[in-house]
């Protein structure tokens, strides 16, 4: 227990000192992390104990040996406090069942065989404590973490198909410690603001698991390159796109026409329009022209009058 509180002490003084600047996530953001794990320790492995084949493998009377099994199978849920360190709960669930026949009795030469099926399943909800480290990738989370809490083991046995309550001692072999801990390393990877992917490995549970990541909070980092639902992000097309249509809309009207387009048909109308626009802006200079030239003809004429009419006055 010492080295471990050292240990942590270690990794927590670590994590003030660099403050994971650039990490994939930030406080009070939440992260759900559904996940398949293997091996399943208790029906795949016929050379242990622990195992419920390798429990019955070595019986001599048994016959048709069937195993199954499931899982680890879970959800780990974590909730950023700040950039480096969250909290959240780790509920895992494995399963396995072996079927066989076993020759239980000969009787006057008569063999009595029964079908035998045993399950156990095991249910394990830890309390998680996730140590991020300050990496610079802002997809990347990278993370160590610790994990306590309960333990649950039920089994079942069934004979010729009818549940039956077993006092053959056969479950003896799998004492339930009420208590289960977990030491990990893992990271996820966001393909998007929202999505990414999750891997662990880690004694005290799976030794190996994958699967979805998906994050929630109030504010999340900005994904680049990736972001096109947040109009703040960096470099996105939909950004890329405003940019471009800004540039050809100021190119427009320095230089006084469109720039071509991709349809020739439009881009003629547009030249006809403008030339059209041209001819109409001429005439109506003309008009105008016109007119001036009409006005200065009357008031010549009015001044010719005014200089006849002293004229006019004289004896």
């Amino acid at each position: 227990m010492k080295r471990i509180a050292t240990l942590m002490g270690s990794i927590m003084s670590l994590m003030l000192v660099f403050n994971a600047a650039g990490q994939a996530n930030t406080k009070f953001n939440m992260v759900n992390d559904p996940y398949y794990g293997f091996p399943n320790y208790t029906s795949l492995f016929p050379g242990l104990k622990s195992s419920i084949l390798g429990a019955v493998k070595d019986d001599d009377n048994i016959s048709n040996i069937d195993s199954r099994g499931s899982g680890p199978t879970g959800l780990r849920t974590e909730f950023f406090l700040n950039n480096w360190f969250g909290i959240g709960v780790d509920a895992i669930y494995s399963g396995s069942s072996v079927s066989y026949d076993r020759l239980d009795s000969v009787v006057d030469g008569i063999s009595y065989t029964n079908s035998y099926e045993r399950k156990m399943s095991r249910v394990r909800i830890q309390a998680r404590f996730n140590f991020h480290f300050p990496v610079k990738n802002k997809r990347l989370d990278m993370y160590g973490g610790i994990g306590i809490g309960s333990n649950a083991k039920y089994r079942s046995t069934f004979v010729n198909g009818v549940k039956t309550e077993d006092k053959s001692g056969f479950w003896n072999g799998f004492p339930t410690i009420p208590i289960s801990m977990r030491t990990c390393w893992g990271f996820r990877y966001y393909f998007s603001k929202f999505v990414g992917m999750n891997f662990e490995i880690g004694i005290g549970g799976p030794l190996i698991s994958t699967g979805v990541s998906s994050r929630f909070g109030f504010k999340l980092p900005k994904i680049p390159g990736m972001d096109e639902l947040n109009p703040e992000g960096g470099d996105n097309l939909r950004k890329k796109a405003e940019e471009a249509k800004r540039k050809q809309e100021e190119l427009e009207k320095k230089s006084g026409k469109s720039l071509p387009q991709e349809d020739p048909e439009r881009q003629k109308l547009e030249e006809e329009k403008l030339k059209l626009e041209k001819e109409k802006l001429k005439l109506e200079q003309e008009k105008l022209e016109l007119e001036k030239q009409k006005l200065e003809e009357e008031k010549k004429k009015l001044e010719e009058e005014k200089k006849k009419e002293p004229e006019e006055e004289k004896p």
